[in-house]
């Protein structure tokens, strides 16, 4: 069973990189080889949203619609404490572990 995890921003660049980074750093760590962690154009989000079993969204931006997956405000990973930025990823791994 695949599982996908895509950090949207708004130019796909710096801000998911650290999203994307602190995301497969702890996946791997969980030992979760079957979660692709990938840094996408919040534009570019529809062409995943039907590709794996799951799917998540970490969002580096404000979103103004609804998905049917589960959704994440990023910005922890760019301004939290690290306190914060455990809390979301432990709220991560736990969504994936559900399926």
């Amino acid at each position: 069973m695949s599982k996908l995890i895509v950090v949207a921003c708004g130019a796909g660049i710096n801000t998911s990189t650290i999203a994307e980074d602190s995301i497969r750093e702890r996946v791997s760590q969980e030992g979760m080889s079957d979660v692709l962690v990938k840094r996408i154009l919040m534009a570019d989000i529809d062409g995943y949203l039907d590709r794996t079993d799951l799917i998540m969204v970490v969002s580096m931006m404000k979103i103004f619609r609804t998905f049917k997956v589960p959704v994440f405000q990023g910005m922890p990973f760019l301004i939290g404490s690290k306190q914060e930025r455990d809390a979301l990823l432990d709220k991560i791994v736990a969504e994936i572990k559900k399926v």
